[in-house]
C-alpha cells in the first residue's frame, strides 16, 4: 500500500521493456484526415491529476479529512469506504507470518540479548546464528560469536525441515522469552546490510524452489502494530486536539482486515507466507532498526492506542468472509468502484481534500521527445486525447483510454483498471486521474460525446471537453438532461425543476427553477444558434427561452403516457415530441413521419432525435429497440440483448451517419459511424448524453 508521506518519483526508464509490454494493450492505427496536421504538441507536456494510488478502498488523506473537519468516527469512515461491509466478529490473536523480501535468497544471521534457539540449538544471550540450507528439506546451523563476521561453526546439520503439516520445509529461530514486551533485548535481530533490525516472535527460513526465504511468524495484533505507523503518520493522532486518532483506529482495522483476508487467499493457494512486508501487501518493518523502535517508543503511541482500541475488529462481507480492504494515500477525491476492480461501491470522498493532502491535486511536465521514444512509430506527437473514464468525479473520472496521436498514426491505449493504465505505469504519474489541459480545445468537426448523470456528473468523450459540472454540489432535484452548444464549446444540464446549470461557453438563458410545475422536466434541446433552448415537461409542456420559438405544446391535454423527449427541427422553426408509447406530437415546421403510438411496445420509449435533413427522427425504447421513420436510416438496435442496464438515451453522430445507445450505467453501443467512446465507465446513473454537432 502506499503510505501518505511517501513522494512518488516521475522517471523515464526502461523504456524499450515498457513498450514491449504496451503491445498487449495497444493498437496502431493510420491517422485520420484531421491528425494529419503539421504542427506538432508544446515541447513540455502538462499533465494535471488526483491523488496518489489505485484509488481503491479507504484513501488514508480522506480519513484525517473526515476525523478533523467533519469529526467522524473511525466506524463511519469505514462505512463511507467499505460501505457493502460491516463489523462482525472479532479475529482472534492467532499468529501471521509475514514474507520478510529483503532476505530472498539471503543465508539469515540472527542474534539477540537475551537466550534463543534455533532448530532445538540452543544459544546463549549475545551469541549469533547462522541458517544454511544443505539440499531438499535439509538445514543447517551455525554458531559465531559476531553476527556480521565471519567465523561460523556448524553445530546442527541434515536438519529435516519437513514437518509432514507444511508444504514448505522450515526451521525457526524462537526466543526463549515466553512473552515478549516492548524491549528490543528480547526480541530477535537480523543482521544484514550493515544494520540490525528487531523482530517479534520467531523468524523462519523456508526453502522453496532450493532457495532459502524468510519469514517472520507473530501474533497479529503485534504484527498490526508494526504496520500502522508504516501506513498512517503516528502524529496524525495529536491533530485536531486528538481528533485524527479515528483515522489511526480506520488504519488498523483496515490493516487487520487486509492481512487476515489475504492470508485466507494465499493460504488457499499453497503459500509458506501469509502477506509481504511491501507496499505489494502492506509496509512493515518489524519492531526496530538499530536500537530505535518503530512499533512502539514516543512516538508510537498513538498508532498503539489505534491497535489497542481495535483489537480483533475486522470488516466482514454479508457471507461473513472477511474483506480485503484495500486502502491507498489519496483517492484525489472518489474511489474507484465495483467495476473497477475494487471490492467496495465507489464513493465521493469529501474529505480527501483535507489541508494536508498534497495530493489531492498534483501536476508533472513530461517532454515530447520523451513520449516520442516510448512509442517511434507516431513520428512527432500532435496530441494526446483521452477517450475513455470511468465516470467517477471531476474530468469525468479516472483514464481508461488514451489515444496518442501523431504525424504519423496513432497508438491507441485501452485499460480496464489502474493495474492496466500503461500510460501512468509508463511515466510513473501518482494516479490514474488525470487530464492533458494542452490539448482540450476542440475540434468542432469531430466526434463527440456528452454523458450526464443525475447527480450531476458529466464526463466528456472523444473532442468533447468537461467544462465542469454539479457533482460536487448538492442539487434541489436531479439532472434529467444535457444538450451541448452548437460551438463545441459548451453544454447545459437542466434539472427536473427545470433549474439550467450553463458551462463553458453556454449562456444562461433563463429556468423554470423557481417556477411549480405541474408535472416534472424530463428533457431539453438548444437552438440552432445557440441563444436559446427549450424545455419539455412530462406533460407535454413546453418552456421556451432565449430565441427558441414557442410553437405549441401539449400542455393541459391529457396524454395516454409520458412525454419523455423532444428534438428540435431543422431551422428553428419547429420541434417534435415523443410520449413513452412512441406518440409523436409535431410543432411548427416539423413533420409528422409516423409513430408507434397504436403498437404493443415490449419496453417503453426513452429518448428521441431528428434526422439531419429534418424529414425524419429516431426514438430507442428502453430495451434498446430502435424505431425510424421518415428519412432517418436504422442502422442496427439492441433489442433483445443484454444492456446490461437499461437504455437511457440515444445520441446522434455529427455526420448523422450513425448514433449511440446508452445505458443507466454508461455503457454504450455504437452504430454507423460513431466511436466506441463510452463501455461501463460511468457507473450508475446515467440519465441523458448530447452529442457534438
Amino acid at each position: 500500500m502506499l503510505r501518505p508521506s511517501e513522494e512518488l518519483t516521475v522517471t523515464m526508464v526502461q523504456k524499450a521493456a515498457v513498450f514491449v509490454a504496451v503491445l498487449s494493450v495497444l493498437a496502431i492505427v493510420a491517422p485520420h484526415p484531421a491528425d494529419a496536421r503539421s504542427d506538432t504538441a508544446p515541447d513540455e507536456i502538462v499533465i494535471e491529476g488526483h491523488g496518489y494510488g489505485h484509488g481503491r478502498g479507504l484513501g488514508q488523506y480522506g480519513a484525517l479529512g473526515y476525523a478533523l473537519d467533519e469529526g467522524w468516527t473511525y466506524d463511519q469512515i469505514l462505512d463511507q469506504y467499505y460501505a457493502n461491509t460491516t463489523f462482525g466478529d472479532p479475529a482472534p490473536d492467532e499468529d501471521i507470518k509475514v514474507h520478510v523480501t529483503a532476505l530472498d535468497g539471503v543465508l539469515l544471521r540472527v542474534t539477540s540479548a537475551s537466550p534463543f534457539n534455533v532448530a532445538g540449538v540452543d544459544f546463549a544471550a549475545d551469541e549469533s546464528a547462522r541458517i544454511r540450507l544443505q539440499g531438499v528439506d535439509l538445514f543447517a546451523v551455525d554458531r559465531g560469536a559476531d553476527c556480521e563476521g565471519d567465523q561460523w561453526e556448524a553445530v546442527a546439520t541434515d536438519i529435516d525441515g519437513s514437518d509432514g503439516q507444511n508444504d514448505h520445509p522450515f526451521v525457526e529461530a524462537v526466543s526463549l522469552i515466553d512473552e515478549q514486551g516492548d524491549d528490543m533485548a528480547q526480541m530477535l535481530h537480523v543482521c544484514h546490510g550493515g544494520s540490525r533490525r528487531a523482530y517479534r516472535g520467531a523468524l523462519r527460513v523456508v526453502e522453496i524452489g532450493g532457495a532459502p526465504f524468510v519469514l517472520n511468524r507473530l501474533p497479529l495484533e503485534q504484527y498490526v502494530r508494526g504496520v500502522v505507523p508504516r501506513e498512517s503518520p503516528s502524529y496524525w493522532g495529536t491533530l485536531g486536539d486528538g481528533a485524527g486518532l479515528e483515522a489511526l483506529k480506520a488504519q488498523a482495522v483496515a490493516a487487520r482486515s487486509y492481512s487476515l483476508a489475504q492470508a485466507a487467499g494465499r493460504r488457499a493457494s499453497g503459500y509458506a507466507s501469509d502477506t509481504c512486508d511491501t507496499q505489494s501487501c502492506q509496509v512493515y518493518g518489524g519492531a526496530g532498526v538499530n536500537g530505535v523502535p518503530l512499533d512502539h517508543g514516543p512516538s508510537q503511541v498513538t498508532t498503539n492506542e489505534a491497535v489497542q482500541a481495535t483489537a480483533g475488529m475486522v470488516r466482514r462481507h454479508e457471507d461473513d468472509q472477511i474483506a480485503l480492504t484495500e486502502f491507498a494515500s489519496s483517492t484525489g477525491g472518489w474511489t474507484a468502484g465495483l467495476d473497477e476492480g475494487s471490492a467496495f461501491p465507489s464513493a465521493e470522498d469529501a474529505g480527501d481534500d483535507v489541508d494536508r493532502n498534497p495530493n489531492h491535486t498534483w501536476s508533472v511536465t513530461i517532454g515530447r521527445s520523451v513520449i516520442e521514444e516510448v512509442w517511434p512509430s507516431i513520428g512527432s506527437l500532435v496530441r494526446i486525447d483521452i477517450t475513455h473514464r470511468n465516470g467517477l468525479g471531476s474530468l469525468g473520472g479516472r483514464v481508461r483510454g488514451i489515444d496518442v496521436v501523431g504525424t504519423n498514426s496513432t497508438v491507441q491505449l485501452r485499460f480496464a483498471s489502474w493495474g492496466g493504465d500503461v500510460f501512468r505505469r509508463t511515466f510513473g504519474l501518482k494516479s490514474d486521474w488525470y487530464h492533458f489541459p494542452d490539448f482540450e480545445e476542440p475540434d468542432p468537426e469531430s466526434q463527440g460525446l456528452y454523458v450526464a448523470k443525475e447527480d450531476g456528473t458529466v464526463l466528456a468523450f472523444g473532442r468533447a471537453v468537461h467544462y465542469g459540472d454539479m457533482s460536487e454540489h448538492d442539487l434541489n432535484s436531479p439532472i434529467v438532461g444535457i444538450a451541448a452548444t452548437r460551438t463545441a464549446l459548451g453544454y447545459w444540464l437542466v434539472a427536473s425543476d427545470g433549474g439550467i446549470f450553463a458551462y463553458g461557453d453556454a449562456e444562461f438563458w433563463g429556468s423554470t427553477g423557481d417556477i411549480d410545475l405541474d408535472e416534472p422536466i424530463v428533457g431539453m434541446a438548444p437552438t440552432k444558434t445557440g441563444d436559446g433552448y427549450w424545455l419539455v415537461a412530462s406533460d407535454g409542456g413546453i418552456f421556451a427561452f432565449g430565441d427558441a420559438g414557442f410553437f405549441g405544446s401539449m400542455g393541459g391535454i391529457p396524454l395516454n403516457q409520458p412525454a419523455v423527449g423532444m428534438a428540435p427541427a431543422p431551422g428553428g422553426a419547429g420541434y417534435w415530441l415523443v410520449a413513452s408509447d412512441g406518440g409523436i406530437f409535431a410543432f411548427g415546421a416539423a413533420p409528422f413521419h409516423g409513430s408507434t403510438g397504436d403498437i404493443d411496445l415490449d419496453e417503453p420509449i426513452v429518448s428521441m432525435i431528428g434526422s439531419p435533413s429534418g424529414q425524419g427522427y429516431s426514438f430507442v425504447a428502453a430495451d434498446g429497440g430502435v424505431f425510424a421513420f421518415g428519412d432517418a436510416r436504422f442502422l442496427g438496435g439492441r433489442a433483445g440483448s443484454d444492456n446490461r442496464g437499461p437504455v437511457v438515451a440515444l445520441a446522434p453522430s455529427s455526420s448523422g451517419a450513425g448514433y449511440w445507445i446508452v445505458t443507466d450505467t454508461g455503457r454504450s453501443f455504437p452504430f454507423g459511424d460513431s466511436p466506441d467512446y463510452v463501455t461501463s465507465v460511468a457507473g450508475e446513473g446515467v440519465v441523458a448524453v448530447a452529442s457534438l454537432l
